[in-house]
């Protein structure tokens, strides 16, 4: 009869062995993956670690590269190794072999290797040494498993479905929607960009608003029908997709050149502009939330509930980005001025759904309030905290 450690030892081992075999009808039917079956989880196969080139140094299961990039793991896999992280021409080898299906055609799978395997545990011989393909061969074969690597819709290295890098920015340029490629500090890349930041910024305050604690009252769907707020969440949403628009019209700039200069009419790009209508939208918007508030008549202090704080800092980034905008237009040509209105406008916006925010939570508004220049000049240490604070109350009803 088995002991106890000895049946758990051989539970390990059938483990082991099934994985194992998992992972080479996955090799074999040239898989980059598998679903472990003890955990659900997705594991990588040699054939992706061998499209990577080189160990990632997180101690993967099937790692070809003896885990050589792991910290503080240094030679402990070397002996496993099957072939030298980073060596481009064996990883192509190995590709091929798995594409044709020769991968395990022999007890060394590894029969393509260079002499550098012998500084990772290796014994090579020179008739290991012999391959089935030329180099030349191989990497026709491992750039065309990589094909769907290109990323963008490509894929990725690992997945067929679109992924958000392409590899082509990394020497530090980028391409316009018109195809032209420019420095990635080009200031029409500090237009968008900031423009980009700014409707994450907004983005955070419609979180804000929807949050458990603003008490929306919602569908189970998560769709708001009704919240103390009104339509501000809307509003919101409808802001980010703008800002989409105009940072498309940033990344479309009319290309000036000596002979249309003259003629040049900033209208016309961008099938006609952007539309004035958009401003007039926001400047109801502001006019209908005014009417709910108390006058304005002095310097507030951006403060107030998260939500209306987070309000300030939106309109403050936005002010960043019509500066960033301001060139494109006057000095440039090269942007619709439409699209600087809007976000000139919008910053109006802003500052007024942070005060309205504060308004719908009975929070109070705290004002500037005037240095005392009688102690200043007096020489006198003044206890700030006896001074008086102007604080308007914008919603006594909210506030019982």
């Amino acid at each position: 009869m088995l002991s106890k450690e000895t049946s758990k030892s051989n539970e390990t081992n059938n483990e082991i062995t099934d994985i194992e075999e998992i992972h080479r009808n996955a090799i074999l039917n040239k898989q980059s993956t598998y679903i472990d079956p003890n955990t659900g989880f997705t594991a990588f196969t040699e054939l992706a670690h061998l499209k990577r080139g080189k160990c990632c140094g997180n101690m993967c299961r099937h790692c070809p590269y003896g885990w050589s990039n792991v910290k503080g793991s240094a030679g402990t896999g070397s002996a496993n190794a099957k072939v030298k992280s980073g060596d481009k021409e064996g990883t192509s080898r190995l590709v091929k072999k798995i594409f044709d299906g020769t991968y395990y055609d022999d007890s060394d799978a590894m029969s393509c290797g260079n002499d550098d395997m012998k500084n990772i545990g290796r014994d090579v011989t020179e008739e290991k040494m012999e391959c089935h393909t030329t180099y030349s061969d191989a990497e026709e074969i491992f750039a065309e498993s990589r094909s769907r690597g290109k990323g963008g819709y490509a894929g990725g290295t690992l997945t067929t479905k679109n992924v958000p890098y392409t590899r082509k920015g990394d020497s530090g340029t980028s391409a316009l929607f018109t195809g032209e490629r420019r420095e990635k500090n080009d200031a029409v890349f500090e237009a968008l960009g900031t423009v980009d930041e700014l409707s994450c910024v907004v983005g955070v305050a419609y979180a804000e608003l929807i949050s458990p604690r603003s008490d929306a009252i919602s569908h189970s769907d998560g769709n708001a029908t009704t919240s103390k707020f009104g339509d501000l969440p809307e509003q919101l949403l409808e802001v980010m997709s703008r800002l989409l628009d105009v940072g498309s019209h940033i990344a479309r700039p009319k290309k000036i050149t000596e002979e249309n200069c003259d003629d040049y009419q900033i209208k016309s790009n961008n099938d006609g502009g952007f539309s004035s209508y958009h401003t007039a939208l926001l400047e109801d918007w502001i006019d209908n939330m005014t009417e709910q508030l108390p006058e304005l008549t002095s310097f507030i202090l951006p403060t107030g509930t998260p939500a209306s704080a987070q309000f300030h800092v939106a309109r403050t980034v936005c002010r960043r980005a019509e500066r960033r905008m301001v060139p494109l237009v006057q000095n440039e040509g090269s942007l619709d001025p439409e699209t600087l209105s809007y976000v000139n406008r919008l910053s109006d916006y802003l500052f007024t759904a942070a005060r309205f925010v504060n308004y719908c939570e009975g929070k109070d508004e705290l004002q500037y309030r005037r240095e005392q220049r009688e102690a200043i000049e007096r020489g006198k240490n003044e206890d700030i905290s006896m001074r008086k604070r102007v604080v308007v109350k914008l919603n006594e009803e909210q506030r019982k």
